[in-house]
């Protein structure tokens, strides 16, 4: 899961990285990021499954470009756990992979 606060900064991300990484959820925190071109360019580093937009709504072209990574806007006000529980559909891509020690 890859949490970004779009356009300007938001305190809420902290507590809902938070709330995700208790709920078992990989999580990348990348801060303030101004533009498409940064998300675009942290989520092809981090290849998440899912990208929490807090801060200013995202523009639909960041949906188009992200595909098929699911894009899920936090609106302002809504809880750390609310929106957790909004994005658990989108677990870490290592989730379903078989332990090491298991063989």
């Amino acid at each position: 899961m890859l949490v970004v606060e779009f356009g300007k900064p938001d305190p809420a991300a902290v507590a809902l990285g938070r709330a995700l990484r208790d709920d078992g959820m990989e999580v990348v925190h990348a801060g303030p990021l101004d533009t498409i071109e940064q998300i675009l360019r942290t989520a092809e580093q981090e290849d998440p499954d899912a990208v929490a937009v807090l801060g200013e709504r995202p523009p639909p072209d960041l949906e188009q470009a992200l595909d098929p990574v699911r894009v899920v806007p936090v609106d302002a006000g809504t809880t750390p756990e609310k929106a957790a529980e909004r994005l658990r559909g989108g677990r870490s891509h290592t989730a379903g992979a078989p332990s090491d020690r298991v063989r």
